[in-house]
């Protein structure tokens, strides 16, 4: 803008000068005017294209970074403010690169350290099983029977937790793979049910689904980590739930995503905790009584966020909804 005033007022001056020349027929002053005028119109013209390549340089470079690639940086003058701002670039660019590095490494590091706890801990877990079921042919005293039950059910809530901690920590550094395929939605819910049927019958729950799709069926997801996520989902709902009640699966579909949601009569969440139940270790104060350690909701949240969908909790008169949202092919 600068620029441009001042030039304007360069021809203002020069047309002025013009006009008292031809007046006075000062032919010489005419000339010497109009060269003058000629050469500043060249000079603003290279310096406008020198701005131009210098602000494309610095564009280029900005695109380089963004798409993370190796910056050459290369500068005729090393004066110039162009040229510092593609130094200062040049070196954010190396430093960004080197934490980069820095944090690949840590990952792997990671990865290694829980592969390592995964096998230190899951042997002597195994090891224990098969002991337990040795014992269980060799006792023979109800009461040992019942010190021998209670050793196998601290058994198994320890490898329960074992397993909760290093998926979570697997989840929390990125660590699993999800790989989608298109596949039918109410077929991986019904393997999540079949799961979680056999404590549903003990407690008399029964579990109804509800196709709403209108026919479109086909939805791209990971089957095995879906069903994974709408078991914690339902088990949580067994888990809470009053006998003699009922859970209900809706499956549904608008423009942009498609729907699991899961319905019961259990005893719900306080107002306020529909985002917190989500977070690692978290537990709703009308269950924290409850046998429980608040994981379940974070590792299907975090399995759902591969998916590149969310979830929503809702509160009802009686009891809990929570809808899985996945984007439709196209949308994400």
């Amino acid at each position: 803008m600068n620029i441009n005033i001042f030039s304007a007022g360069i021809w203002i001056v020069n047309g002025i000068a013009l006009c008292i020349s031809a007046y006075g027929q000062e032919w010489r002053l005419l000339s010497g005017v109009l060269l003058l005028d000629f050469l500043f119109f060249c000079h603003h013209k290279y310096m406008e294209q020198s701005y131009t390549r210098e602000l494309e340089k610095i564009t280029d470079t900005l695109e380089q970074m963004f798409l993370k690639k190796e910056i050459n940086i290369r500068t005729e003058n090393t004066d110039t403010l162009s040229a510092k701002i593609l130094t200062q670039l040049h070196r954010m660019n190396a430093a960004n690169h080197g934490y980069q590095n820095l944090l690949q490494q840590e990952k792997e590091g990671i990865k290694k350290l829980l592969a390592e706890i995964s096998h230190q801990l899951r042997t002597p877990l195994a090891n224990m099983e098969s002991y337990l079921e040795l014992l269980e042919d060799e006792v023979r005293e109800k009461g040992q029977k019942e010190y021998l039950e209670a050793v196998k059910c601290s058994e198994e809530k320890i490898k329960f937790l074992t397993e909760c901690f290093i998926l979570a920590a697997r989840m929390e550094n990125k660590m699993i793979q999800i790989h989608k395929i298109p596949a039918d939605l109410k077929e991986t819910a019904a393997r999540a049910v079949f799961q979680v049927y056999k404590k549903a019958e003990e407690k008399e729950i029964f579990i109804e689904m509800a196709d709403e799709r209108n026919g479109e069926c086909m939805t791209e997801h990971d089957v095995n980590w879906l069903s994974e996520a709408v078991y914690n989902l339902l088990d949580n709902s067994v888990k809470y739930s009053p006998e003699n009640t009922c859970i209900r699966i809706f499956l549904r579909t608008n423009e942009m995503f498609s729907e699991i949601c899961v319905e019961d009569e259990g005893r719900g969440i306080e107002k306020d905790e529909e985002n917190k139940i989500f977070q690692i270790y978290y537990r709703g104060k009308n269950i924290s009584g409850e046998e429980g350690y608040g994981m379940g909701l974070f590792i299907t949240r975090e399995i759902i966020k591969k998916h590149d969908g969310f979830m929503k909790a809702k509160r009802r008169k009686q009891g809990l909804s929570i809808s899985i949202f996945l984007p439709k092919t196209g949308t994400n």
